[in-house]
């Protein structure tokens, strides 16, 4: 049977615990989590009619705190150790979201729970502290960015702009007024591939932070790279409201990187791509081929007597023929072809949506006259030839590798004939095709 508490001993709590005009909030529970006492700022937080502490007496503290947020319970580990354990002499902590009535705004609490003696009586002291509300949280982390060197902008999970500091504005061109109420779709530059800005809201929608880099577009008009993290924001109660991104400038070190990617697959004298982005796309061919039951060729051509023009007029000269003729090559393709300079004088060429041999025909045909116009250097008419080789997916091979060595081959016979040639390969069950080009020039 519970031992009421006398008023005289309810009297006692306020001046045993704090002074009168203490402003501290606190319960007094007893060994059964039952209130017996509460002080009068107490009511602030945990009372729904004018504020009253004394309607809390009588209940039990597992019932208050269900009612300040609906998945918060007391924790059980209090109940059995703590409030019903008299024995106890050791002290509790935890935080909870709570709501200010006085100021209308919820609150971070504290809760210190810890055993009190009072005429030899055991009880237990459960003080709340006030510690910073969300929006103070929020605010002053505002307060920090101003001064912050990289670009911070927050949003409402509606993706509207809140908030932008100095280097934001700095960084983009925008000033803050222009920004707040409107999306960061102002700053989308359309060099994005879309399933990058499905990939960012997956993560920011599931509570994941999200890093990346972004191709934006200044009130200029001119691009810069931005290293951006954004993480989701969560208010007191524990529901995301807010998005804050965080960037900088990357420019300059992408622009290297892109520099040296661009070096590290192309060809210095010529521009083209070298060996290993020409492999690359001819994995990439041979894969949509393979899907799309699409055809495709690869042609390997050789200039003739290039050793020549090099020995006699010298390096400089054979300079200006490789790129004249990587010019010529380039001319006679379309976009979405490939010719690149795999070493020395040899080039190699992927033409795409193949669907006869007579498409192969026509580009290599419009290259041999191209090529075929004398090169004017320092008064000199140098005659541009070259030896070319054919090969087609799928007749002459299902595989990339396979591909370039046929093409190889058939190059090497054309040149082996005289030069000044294309040849398509020689399958060993199919008719062999030599076309001189001495006939058609």
């Amino acid at each position: 049977m519970e031992i009421p508490v006398p008023d005289s001993l309810r009297k006692m709590f306020s001046s045993v615990c704090f002074p009168a005009e203490s402003k501290r909030a606190f319960l007094v529970l007893d060994t059964n989590g039952t209130i017996k006492y509460g002080s009068p700022e107490v009511g602030n937080y945990l009372c729904n009619d004018n504020n009253n502490p004394t309607l809390l007496i009588g209940q039990s503290v597992a019932d208050i705190f269900p009612a300040l947020q609906g998945d918060l319970s007391w924790p059980e580990s209090i109940r059995s150790h703590y409030i019903f354990s008299p024995e106890s002499d050791n002290g509790f902590e935890f935080e909870f979201v709570g709501w200010n009535r006085r100021e209308g705004r919820e609150v971070l609490l504290k809760a210190s729970l810890a055993p009190l003696e009072i005429e030899d009586r055991r009880f237990f002291l459960l003080e709340l502290f006030v510690l910073a509300s969300e929006d103070n949280k929020l605010h002053k982390f505002l307060e920090v960015s101003e001064f912050n060197g990289d670009a911070v902008a927050v949003t409402t999970v509606d993706e509207l702009i809140e908030y932008v500091n100095p280097a934001f504005e700095e960084l983009t061109g925008y000033r803050k007024a222009a920004m707040v109420g409107r999306t960061h779709a102002v700053l989308n530059s359309g060099m994005q591939e879309p399933q990058f800005f499905v990939d960012m809201w997956k993560a920011l929608r599931a509570g994941r932070t999200f890093r990346g880099i972004f191709v934006n577009r200044r009130q200029n008009g001119s691009i810069f790279y931005e290293d951006k993290i954004i993480r989701p924001y969560y208010n007191a109660r524990g529901k995301m409201s807010h998005f804050i991104a965080s960037g900088r400038d990357v420019s300059e070190r992408i622009q290297i990187m892109h520099r040296l990617e661009h070096l590290a697959n192309h060809d210095c004298l010529t521009g083209l791509p070298n060996r290993n982005l020409f492999l690359d796309r001819l994995r990439q061919a041979e894969a949509r081929g393979s899907r799309n039951h699409e055809g495709f060729s690869v042609v390997v051509m050789d200039l003739d007597h290039f050793k020549a023009i090099n020995d006699t007029l010298g390096h400089a000269v054979g300079d200006v023929v490789l790129q004249t003729a990587a010019c010529r090559i380039r001319q006679c393709l379309r976009e979405e072809d490939t010719v690149a300079r795999l070493g020395g004088d040899e080039f190699s060429l992927i033409l795409t949506e193949i669907s006869s041999t007579r498409d192969v025909m026509n580009v290599v045909e419009k290259i041999v006259v191209l090529l075929s116009e004398p090169l004017a250097i320092d008064g000199r008419d140098i005659p541009l030839q070259a030896s070319i080789g054919i090969a087609i997916y799928p007749e002459h091979g299902e595989d990339g590798h396979t591909l370039l060595k046929h093409a190889d081959n058939a190059m090497y016979q054309a040149k082996t004939a005289g030069g000044n040639d294309f040849q398509i390969f020689e399958g060993k069950e199919k008719e062999h095709f030599i076309f001189s080009l001495q006939k058609k020039i």
